[in-house]
């Protein structure tokens, strides 16, 4: 296993959550899933793993939303990935042939509308009427019965970018339209994973539009148990040919505070970078790891998560909202011991001291915690609100001075 900090570990560098996965799949049997928790925890990479060894006798397809801002993009690309998978013969798909009538009478059905030369290509007119497409694929996965594992990586986040983009109304009809795609496939092998790194019920919510998300059979991914994280440092530390002691492990492990792999993995880098610059191959004793710690991770350049977390709070807020973030992260920081609600409640009063204003806001406050606590930010212990991580922290110390 090799150090991958930048793109989702797959194939040899994917370090495997083996109860996180067989706890989807458990649940992909029952229905459909949205898979949720903050960003660069390693949901991508298990969605990568679930294509590659999807539930048997189902195919996996993986589509990521995060760079589609209409549900016309969506839909193109979702048929186009769909098509090779219910046209092609293969001997681990032994539906495929019962499938080409349904795909015949789909293409005929928008034939002169979307098809263009010998690939598929959304017609102009298309993203605004593309609810007639998005029926037509329906009944298209309704009558071939194609067993397809749909990973939907970023749906809260593509309709977010859809309701700015476009309209409220738009995503709102996507969302329809989603709930009945999953109503109409309920007695078919065809299931949905979602996955979102924003809170998908919050961002619905705020959109008023909870009931059609209420289907989803919710799960969190959560960080590596301590006996996988020393695993996790253990091999890395191996693979890399990095010497680092059993003692030094746990010594990260307190250090960082919160067990992602990301987090795990930038450690280690730094610490082989600290043996390169220092000429050394022996492990760093607890000492120098509290300062590769302060040092190098939480005040060096290149640990990019951290700055990324700094500046994506303007960007999935709106200005106020993001105002509100700001201020309870700001108090959090110097709080180890977190916040209860009525403290947080006390900055929203102070940011909007008009009590009617603050009421026809109220919903922003428990919109800005849920978003917080998704994106990684935050977590709940005991009725308190504290950050989710010490390097979090002392970062927010470090920016916030």
């Amino acid at each position: 296993m090799k150090t991958c900090i930048g793109p989702p570990a797959t194939g040899e560098d994917y370090f495997p959550r083996s109860n996180v996965v067989q706890r989807l799949l458990r649940a992909l049997k029952r229905g459909n899933v949205s898979f949720l928790g903050p960003r660069r925890t390693g949901k991508t990479s298990i969605l990568k793993a679930l294509q590659l060894h999807p539930p048997a006798g189902h195919v996996g397809l993986f589509n990521n939303l995060e760079k589609y801002d209409s549900v016309a993009d969506w839909l193109e690309e979702m048929i186009r990935k769909t098509r090779p998978l219910v046209e092609e013969p293969s001997p681990s798909r032994p539906w495929v042939k019962a499938a080409g009538k349904a795909v015949a009478k789909f293409l005929k059905r928008i034939e002169g509308l979307s098809v263009a030369g010998t690939g598929f290509k959304l017609a102009p007119e298309a993203t605004n009427h593309w609810r007639p497409i998005a029926d037509a694929f329906l009944d298209l996965l309704a009558e071939s019965g194609a067993p397809i594992l749909f990973l939907l990586d970023e749906f809260p986040w593509f309709l977010d970018l859809v309701a700015k983009k476009s309209s409220q109304a738009e995503a709102e009809a996507v969302l329809a339209w989603f709930r009945h795609a999953r109503q109409e496939l309920a007695d078919q092998p065809a299931r949905f994973l979602v996955t979102g790194s924003i809170g998908l019920d919050g961002l619905v919510r705020r959109l008023g539009l909870s009931p059609t998300i209420n289907d989803f059979d919710s799960i969190e991914i959560p960080p590596l148990k301590e006996a996988e994280a020393l695993e996790f440092l253990e091999k890395l530390a191996r693979d890399e040919e990095i010497n680092l002691s059993e003692k030094g492990r746990r010594s990260i492990l307190r250090l960082l505070g919160t067990n992602w792999p990301i987090l795990l993995q930038l450690f280690v880098s730094e610490v082989q970078e600290w043996q390169e610059d220092s000429g050394t191959r022996r492990a760093p004793t607890e000492a120098e790891l509290r300062r590769i710690y302060r040092e190098r991770l939480v005040n060096g350049n290149r640990n990019k998560y951290c700055s990324e977390m700094w500046n994506r709070v303007p960007k999935v807020f709106s200005s106020s909202e993001a105002r509100l973030a700001r201020e309870v992260l700001k108090e959090l920081r110097l709080l180890p011991a977190g916040m209860t609600r009525e403290e947080i409640e006390a900055i929203h009063a102070r940011l909007v001291p008009d009590d009617d204003h603050r009421l026809h806001v109220d919903a922003e406050l428990d919109y800005v915690l849920d978003t917080l606590r998704h994106d990684g930010y935050v977590l709940q212990v005991e009725q308190r609100t504290q950050f989710a991580s010490n390097i979090l922290r002392d970062y927010w110390i470090r920016r916030s001075e």
